[in-house]
């Protein structure tokens, strides 16, 4: 088959939608499907596009790509920009609109749905994409799947996200972590960033010998005190081995979530997950048995969860050990067998 995956932006950043994305495509390369990826630029100004396309020529791949695949980068989703293919793969809800007002010869259309993205567009317009009738909708989580049943679209496909045990494993022992505490921080409002520093920073109060490590897409923030070890774009072998296999506890302070990638990955590396209940955390992630689980924008729980893993070394190896035996449940493999048949 010839398939299409169409992605909003060019992708410079390792962001978690297009890392699922990228492990379908180089499954279905190697079971020898003609893979395209095409990147939507993002941006309104022809010129900004143009600088990004220049730039882009001496960027390194971030997730590597089986060789067959080809990349594409447009101005702007269209007839003209999208070759024609047997399938073709919107994977955000800005390459749905564009998708749907394509002819026919892009083939089968699928919407492949990674969150509820209200930030994107208006909840209007964003809601009309998931009632698109001719596009086969998959959702990466149960909770995307219940949104869906809220606005009346019954027919989608639950596909959860799968992780890469391969590379997501345990490498260290956990008794022998530099770090008692990993996060991701993002400026994005929805991540909730604030309120996992805050958090830490009440434990730091009390523990002053607790150390902590944060990664993320941008460079340091501010507000990031200087006692917090930080690290940009980190590899995925750096990730795995001096982060996520470094720490004894990863905190997942978002206030929203498709999915949520990085508590699965560290979890997978044997880390103790302490998460709000975001949405999508809910499929790999159950309170007291795998995780500590607490609500959204409430630092003190937060602090509380992290408190009572780090004073508390029988209830670290309980969620760890469950951890690594519930990750087992999202392989790849199952999840592809699952995702080649809507195709």
């Amino acid at each position: 088959m010839k398939i299409n995956f169409l992605l909003p932006c060019f992708g410079t950043r390792p962001l978690g939608g297009f890392r699922i994305v990228y492990q379908y495509a180089n499954k279905l390369a190697e079971n020898g499907h003609k893979v395209s990826i095409i990147y939507a630029s993002g941006r309104e100004s022809r010129f900004l596009f143009l600088i990004m396309r220049f730039i882009i020529l001496f960027i390194k791949d971030i997730f590597p790509l089986h060789k067959s695949i080809r990349k594409l980068y447009v101005f702007k989703l269209n007839d003209n920009t999208i070759p024609n293919a047997d399938v073709t793969i919107a994977t955000a809800c800005t390459t749905a609109v564009a998708l749907e007002s394509c002819n026919a010869s892009k083939g089968k259309r699928i919407y492949l749905i990674q969150h509820y993205e209200d930030w994107s567009m208006p909840p209007a317009m964003l809601n009309e994409t998931w009632r698109y009738k001719d596009m086969k909708k998959i959702v990466i989580s149960k909770y995307l799947k219940e949104i869906g049943a809220n606005l009346g679209v019954f027919d989608t496909v639950y596909i959860p996200n799968p992780i890469d045990c391969d590379l997501f494993k345990l490498t260290k022992d956990v008794r022998n972590r530099t770090y008692n505490i990993a996060m991701m921080y993002s400026d994005q409002e929805i991540k909730g960033s604030i309120y996992g520093l805050q958090a830490i920073e009440i434990i730091k109060k009390k523990y002053p010998n607790f150390k902590a490590i944060f990664f993320g897409t941008k460079s340091r923030d501010k507000n990031i005190p200087k006692w917090i070890d930080y690290i940009k774009n980190p590899s995925q072998e750096f990730l795995v081995n001096d982060i996520y296999n470094n720490s004894s506890i990863y905190l997942c302070s978002s206030v929203s979530e498709g999915w949520g990638l990085p508590p699965m990955e560290a979890m997978a590396c044997g880390t103790a997950v302490v998460t709000t209940q975001n949405g999508g955390i809910s499929e790999f992630c159950l309170n007291g048995e795998n995780a500590l689980i607490c609500d959204i924008k409430k630092p003190e729980q937060m602090a509380k969860c992290i408190e009572r893993i780090y004073l508390d070394w029988n209830l670290h190896n309980l969620l760890t050990k469950n951890g690594l035996e519930k990750i087992k449940e999202f392989s790849l493999d199952r999840s592809f067998k699952l995702f080649i048949s809507i195709l």
